[in-house]
């Protein structure tokens, strides 16, 4: 019969220094936390701190009133007066907004329509359609406004623009009211 209140004769003389070992583990766990600090800023790469994508524009600077349409085959629009482009993602020489970083973006649009013609936009992403706007000619009060809003997952190098639907106009004056704008919600990491 083994007698289990025995005390083992090295259990209070053990083979190994209990505080040297606790200092070993002390040591490494702090090398651990370091690390791990470390990977975390390199996934992250303070990226909320580096990249900062906002941009809206309007179709022109300009006062005068100017015509865009309509065209016999879908045309890009270009948004040339950038109220702000943090980032300098849309490009405001062709009207494409190019995704920095993979994360998820939002997209608004407003179409303004004065006259006797229809008028539509649709967003493309990578060439492909994701949504639109648009409105027939206005009624008895001559104007009408039409939006649209999406929020989309884009890879590094996405791009996105708006087109003029076949066989529409669109109409920009002083009072700026076809814009496009976008931003970044939040970037995406894998950790």
């Amino acid at each position: 019969m083994v007698n289990v209140w025995a005390i083992p004769a090295d259990l209070f003389s053990p083979n190994i220094n209990i505080l040297e070992e606790l200092g070993k583990m002390g040591a490494r766990m702090k090398y651990m936390e370091m690390e791990m600090e470390r990977l975390r800023t390199e996934n992250t790469g303070n990226i909320t701190e580096r990249v900062k994508v906002a941009f809206s524009a309007s179709l022109s600077a300009s006062t005068d009133v100017k015509y865009i349409g309509p065209y016999a085959e879908a045309t890009n629009l270009v948004y040339e007066n950038a109220f702000t482009n943090i980032g300098n993602a849309y490009d405001i020489n062709t009207g494409i907004f190019t995704a920095p970083v993979k994360g998820v973006y939002f997209f608004n649009f407003v179409v303004f329509n004065p006259y006797a013609i229809s008028t539509g936009v649709r967003l493309l992403k990578n060439g492909n359609f994701v949504v639109a706007a648009s409105d027939n000619p206005p009624g008895q009060d001559t104007e009408d406004t039409a939006c649209n809003s999406v929020t989309l997952l884009l890879e590094q190098g996405d791009r996105i623009l708006l087109q003029l639907l076949q066989n529409c106009r669109i109409y920009t004056d002083m009072w700026k009211r076809n814009t496009f704008s976008g931003h970044l919600l939040f970037y995406h990491v894998k950790l």
